[in-house]
């Protein structure tokens, strides 16, 4: 082997090498960028997700809170309450006696008819009356059998609602279940209003998450911290499961959290500065792949105090099997053109070492291509009609030769249509010849939108319009002409110089092959027949007969 063919091949197979880890980079590049990228999207829309639960949880909490404020501002309420309020401090404070009962069930009957509607319009899910200071409870108009309970250590915006006067609205832990509320006080209805006490409103995350989980398309679920719910309640509703993660399932909208929760791990959120960020990730559940976002929740003693540690957190989430199925299927992509583009850069690489006749090939392939594109380029210049965009007499004469040819090879009709444009030298001499050309080239987009796909459709000249109409018979040349005609009085037409719309109007003659003895021969009869079609009034469809040279469409 001579010294320059090993050197040859030494650089061929270093080249090979380099350009094989390039393609190798590419793939991992074009990988790392995608998944990026989808990251990016994911994240994107995890947080358009966390403000539409904010929206929607700052709308429940204005619903209960104008829902208290509707019941707290009736007269009739305030009067019972203001008299059960006086009952209770008489009868020694807690429960009350006798008289408090009296006045708890008449406050009960007013308010019931509301709390009905309130349940049903609102999903409203909690009514109670609050005896201050502090939170003793007077009335639950959810569950009148339960009062009298003294709340003051699990209840903070009552208490403060009971110490300030002011109302408030806030996630709070119950006995029951975790509640969105709004709190407002209450007062007497004399001149120098009283204050009485505390109304409170409230619903559960079911509600609010059931209505939004429709809306945004991904399912919802709210986990509440287990050692804040076990201090809270009495015990939990049906509605509230424990989980492996440490918390409370207080809601959900989809029974693929369970999976959900037992591949994903929030301990890394529980506290610090990243506690209430919103957080993005895929997580795979060894069926399915699902875009996650969750993001901390504050309680309303959690927001007052500064508290850094969240009392729960929301989880939002959708199926992103298909999203992973797009980047598999882009990075399979990736390596197809990846692999592609490295032989043929090897190949050319070999041949190029070899010689350079490759490149002499394909530099004469490419002149060949560009005469070729010329050579299209000055046909359709050569067979198109500059103004119209319609095939020109030239390419019409050529094909309607090859139609005839084929028809009476085949013993198939053929018609032709000759079509001119109704007085358009008074077009011209009246509005111009700007008019005229939009006549002509309102009139040839007709004819090219109206026409099959092998009909032969071509300016004459001047005015003068030909349809080819391949394996078509007389009478259906006849029917379509009329119907030509008709539509173009209605559709086709041209702007003044005064601004105004004129319509335009066509004569048409036709004639089949069976009367003629050749292409032109055929032409020149249909041409006879829109004479005739002129002559006996214009706007008009005449068929060439024979013995007297035309007779009536």
């Amino acid at each position: 082997m001579s010294s320059r063919s090993f050197l040859a091949r030494n650089v061929f197979i270093v080249v090979s090498l380099m350009l094989l880890l390039a393609d190798g980079m590419f793939v991992a590049l074009n990988y790392w960028h995608s998944r990026e990228s989808l990251q990016t999207r994911l994240e994107e829309e995890g947080e358009r997700l966390h403000t539409a639960f904010e929206i929607a949880l700052k709308m429940t909490y204005s619903n209960m809170s104008q829902l208290a404020t509707f019941v707290a501002e009736d007269p009739k309420v305030r009067q019972i309450f203001s008299q059960a309020v006086d009952a209770v401090r008489r009868e020694g404070g807690g429960p009350g006696g006798a008289e408090a009962d009296v006045l708890r069930k008449h406050l009960y009957d007013t308010v019931a008819p509301s709390w009905h509607k309130m349940t049903a319009q609102y999903s409203v899910r909690q009514l109670h009356f609050h005896l201050g200071p502090g939170s003793t409870s007077f009335l639950r108009v959810h569950k009148p059998e339960k009062f009298g309970d003294n709340m003051d250590q699990l209840r903070h915006m009552v208490v403060d609602v009971n110490r300030d006067e002011q109302p408030r609205t806030g996630l709070e832990l119950g006995r029951v279940y975790s509640g969105l509320r709004g709190i407002v006080p209450v007062y007497s209805g004399e001149s120098v209003p009283r204050h009485l006490g505390a109304l409170e409103a409230g619903t559960s995350f079911r509600a609010i998450i059931k209505l939004l989980s429709e809306t945004i398309n991904a399912d919802i679920a709210v986990l509440l911290r287990e050692k804040r719910v076990e201090d809270a309640t009495w015990q939990r509703p049906d509605d509230a499961m424990e989980s492996d993660c440490g918390c409370f399932v207080e809601a959900s909208s989809s029974d693929t959290l369970g999976p959900l929760l037992a591949y994903s791990d929030f301990s890394a959120y529980r506290s610090g500065p990243g506690a209430f960020s919103t957080h993005t990730a895929l997580v795979e559940t060894g069926t399915h792949t699902y875009a996650l976002t969750h993001f901390g929740m504050q309680d309303y003693i959690g927001a007052r105090d500064g508290a850094t540690e969240p009392v729960g957190r929301v989880l939002i989430w959708h199926n992103a099997d298909a999203l992973l199925r797009e980047l598999a299927s882009d990075t399979r992509t990736n390596i197809v053109y990846a692999v592609v583009g490295y032989i043929l850069i090897e190949l050319i690489l070999f041949f190029g070492i070899r010689a350079t006749k490759g490149h002499l090939n394909r530099q004469i392939r490419h002149r060949t291509a560009e005469i070729r594109q010329l050579n299209q380029m000055l046909h359709d210049q050569a067979t198109t009609d500059e103004l119209t965009g319609l095939k020109n007499r030239r390419y019409l004469m050529t094909r309607l030769g090859e139609e005839y040819a084929r028809a009476d090879s085949e013993g198939e009709p053929l018609s032709v249509l000759m079509l001119d444009i109704d007085y358009f030298k008074k077009i011209n001499d009246s509005y111009g010849h700007a008019a005229g050309d939009q006549a002509l080239e309102a009139f040839g987009r007709y004819l090219s939108g109206c026409c099959r796909r092998d009909d032969v459709v071509a300016r004459y000249g001047g005015e003068e319009f030909c349809i080819v109409l391949p394996n078509t018979p007389e009478a259906k040349a006849l029917l379509f002409a009329d119907r030509l005609r008709s539509e173009v009085e209605q559709q086709v037409g041209f702007t003044a110089p005064d601004g105004k719309a004129r319509s335009v109007t066509c004569s048409v003659g036709v004639c089949d092959n069976r009367q003629s003895r050749s292409a032109d021969n055929l032409i020149d009869l249909a041409d006879s027949a829109l004479y005739a079609a002129k002559q006996r009034g214009r706007n008009r469809v005449e068929a060439y007969v024979p013995d007297t040279g035309r007779r009536a469409g």
